[in-house]
């Protein structure tokens, strides 16, 4: 009886810890905090590592993205992933850094093949002559299960 439950009980734990690290919800949570991490650009940072960080935005991303940033005009609308590896390769060329971390998640609902996740980032984006992004963010994202994953359609950023 020992030797079953010495098999049988970390079998379960490995089973409910597999569950939970692959569930919906925890897989839109790690998309959304690598998604900060792509947009953390280190003041040492390279070219090379920041063009990785303009690869690794293209592949998080839906054919099209709605962004809702009224503080940004350039860059409230809706634009195609091409424009936003445009724009998000520039900002790796010029930026001097930036800083994003989710402090905390408010909320994530999943319906069938999409998601949204809402919470709470502290960070900025030091650009050579301002910082459009600076302090506390809001940050709402829209995700949509294509066949290669969850990829965000829509972000709305509001500062605070």
């Amino acid at each position: 009886m020992k030797r079953l439950s010495l098999i049988l009980i970390p079998l379960v734990l490995v089973i409910a810890l597999g569950t939970w690290w692959f569930s919906a919800e925890q897989v839109i949570k790690r998309r959304s905090s690598n998604l900060m991490e792509v947009l953390t650009l280190g003041e040492g940072a390279g070219t090379p590592l920041r063009q990785v960080k303009v690869f690794s935005l293209n592949a998080m991303m839906a054919p099209e993205i709605e962004i809702a940033a009224p503080q940004i005009p350039d860059a409230h609308g809706t634009f195609d992933e091409h424009e936003i590896e445009s724009a998000f390769s520039w900002i790796c060329r010029n930026a001097k850094r930036s800083d994003f971390e989710i402090t905390k998640f408010h909320r994530v609902e999943i319906d069938g093949d999409r998601a949204v996740a809402n919470f709470r980032a502290e960070g900025f984006l030091e650009l050579p002559t301002y910082r459009p992004a600076d302090g506390s963010h809001d940050i709402t994202v829209h995700w949509v299960k294509s066949e290669d994953g969850w990829r965000f359609n829509r972000i709305e950023w509001r500062n605070d």
